[in-house]
C-alpha cells in the first residue's frame, strides 16, 4: 500500500499546494485504475491519498478559513486528474463541493459538522425524498439515486420536498421548498447497485432512508436558493457546485488524445523518417486541435465566471450563470466527437480489456449520461441570451459589450 508519506504530498493548506498534489498523486492513480473501476468506488486507500492531497477541500470559503479557490483552479485540478482516470476524476468533481455545502451552514452547525476540513460530502437531489416539519426540525426520509463518492464521504446529503401539515411549503423561489439535509449516518442504506458501463469508480450508488430520522432546521439549506450576489464567491448560486465535473469530459477528452498520438507514432515505428497517410495525421491534428481549444475555451468560461464570483456584491446575470452551467455540455459533446477518432486512430485494438482505451470510452458514455452534459442545457443558455437586454457576447458582460456597441455607433461620422 502506497502511503502519502510516499507521495511527498504537500500539506494542503494553499490553493498551490493542491494543485501540486493534484500532479503528485498522478502516476499513482495511474497504477490504481483498475481497481478503482473494479471495486466501482474509491478504494479505502485512494480516498485517503485525494483525502490527504487535499482534492476535496477546494471549495470551502474563505470566511471560514477555507481555500476558496478559483473555479479555473478546480477545473484544472479535475481534468488533471481525470486525464488520469475518469473515476476518481468523478469523485473529485462532485466530493469537491463538500465546501460549497458546508458554507451554507449556520456558525454553529458548521462547527459541528466541520470541525475540520477533511469532510467530504456527498449528495443527491434526484429523485426527491420527503421532510415533514416537526418541532426543531424535520422528519426525513426517501430514496435518492447517483450518489457519486458517497461511500467514500463523511457525510451524505438527500434532497427532500418540504411539507407542513401535509401540505407543501412554498420556499424562496415561488415554488415547492427543496431542503438539502444532511443524512445522519447510520439511518442510510446503501444499494450497492452502481452495476454501470463507465465511471464505475463514481461509486455512484443509490441509498435511502427507509425509516424517517430527525434532522434538525440547522442541518439543512435550501437547494433552490435564488442567486444572491452578497454571498461567499462560491455560494452566491446553488449551481456552482458542479462546475467541475466540466473537468472530467475535458480530462477524458485529453487521454484519448494522448492514447491515439501514442497509437500512431507506433505506426510510425522507429524511422520518423516513414510518413503517415494524410488521413491519419488530419485525424489526429484535429483532435488535438479540438482538445487544446476545448481546454481554453472551459479555461475562458471559468476564468470570467471567477472574475464576477469573487467580486464582492456582484451576482451572476441568466446568461453568465447559464453560460456556467453549460460548459459541461460543450466539453461532453467535444469529448464524445474527440473519443470518436482516438478509437479509429487507435483502432481494433480497443476491443481488449487490456488496452486502456476501452475504459476510456466506457468512461466517455458515463459522463455522457449525466444531466449537466445533455443540450437542453444549451436550450436555457439560448433562453437566457433571448431574454436578457444586449448582445449575446457571453465571454464579455452583457453591459460592457453594450456600452462599447454604444460607444461604437456615437464615434461614426454623421453624414449630410
Amino acid at each position: 500500500m502506497t502511503s502519502t508519506l510516499e507521495l511527498d504530498l504537500l500539506a494542503p493548506t494553499t490553493a498551490d499546494a493542491v494543485i501540486a498534489n493534484s500532479r503528485a498523486v498522478g502516476p499513482y492513480l495511474a497504477g490504481k485504475a483498475d481497481e478503482i473501476d473494479r471495486a466501482r468506488q474509491l478504494p479505502d486507500d485512494v480516498a485517503r491519498v485525494l483525502r490527504d492531497a487535499g482534492l476535496f477541500r477546494m471549495a470551502f470559503p474563505a470566511s471560514r478559513g477555507g481555500l476558496e479557490m478559483s473555479l479555473e483552479q478546480q477545473l484544472g485540478v479535475v481534468s488533471r486528474i481525470s486525464r488520469v482516470d475518469a473515476s476518481a476524476g468523478w469523485n473529485v468533481g462532485v466530493l469537491n463541493a463538500t465546501g460549497m455545502y458546508a458554507g451554507r451552514l449556520g456558525v454553529d452547525a458548521y462547527a459541528e459538522l466541520y470541525p475540520d476540513a477533511d469532510r467530504p460530502t456527498s449528495g443527491s437531489f434526484h429523485p426527491r425524498g420527503r421532510a415533514d416539519r416537526v418541532d426543531g426540525g424535520w422528519m426525513v426520509s426517501g430514496s435518492w439515486d447517483w450518489g457519486s463518492g458517497s461511500q467514500s464521504a463523511d457525510h451524505v446529503l438527500g434532497g427532500c420536498f418540504a411539507f407542513e401539515n401535509g401540505e407543501p411549503v412554498i420556499g424562496a423561489s415561488g415554488k415547492q421548498l427543496v431542503l438539502g439535509a444532511w443524512l445522519p449516518p447510520e439511518s442510510i442504506v446503501f444499494a450497492h447497485n452502481w452495476q454501470t458501463l463507465g465511471v464505475r469508480g463514481s461509486g455512484s450508488t443509490s441509498y435511502s432512508v427507509p425509516v424517517p430520522v430527525f434532522v434538525p432546521d440547522a442541518h439543512t439549506f435550501d437547494r433552490e436558493a435564488p442567486d444572491d450576489g452578497a454571498k461567499d464567491p462560491l455560494n452566491k448560486s446553488v449551481h456552482i457546485a458542479f462546475f467541475g465535473l466540466a473537468g472530467v469530459a475535458v480530462g477524458i477528452a485529453q487521454h484519448a488524445v494522448d492514447l491515439a498520438v501514442e497509437a500512431v507514432r507506433g505506426k510510425r515505428g522507429p524511422r520518423p523518417a516513414v510518413a503517415l497517410d494524410s488521413a491519419t495525421t488530419q485525424a489526429l491534428g484535429g483532435i488535438l486541435a479540438d482538445v487544446d481549444h476545448l481546454y481554453a475555451g472551459v479555461t475562458a468560461v471559468a476564468r470570467r465566471t471567477d472574475e464576477i464570483l469573487f467580486e464582492a456584491g456582484r451576482p451572476l446575470t441568466g446568461p453568465q450563470l447559464w453560460r456556467m452551467i453549460s460548459t459541461q455540455t460543450t466539453a461532453t459533446q467535444v469529448m464524445r466527437r474527440v473519443v470518436q477518432t482516438a478509437t479509429d486512430l487507435v483502432s481494433a485494438r480497443f476491443l481488449f480489456d487490456d488496452h486502456p482505451m476501452q475504459r476510456v470510452v466506457r468512461d466517455s458514455y458515463g459522463a455522457v449520461a449525466h444531466v449537466g452534459g445533455r443540450a437542453m442545457m444549451h436550450g436555457f443558455l439560448a433562453q437566457a441570451v433571448v431574454d436578457a437586454d444586449g448582445p449575446g457576447l457571453l465571454l464579455d458582460d452583457l453591459d460592457d459589450a453594450a456600452a462599447a456597441v454604444e460607444a461604437a455607433v456615437a464615434a461614426e461620422p454623421v453624414l449630410g
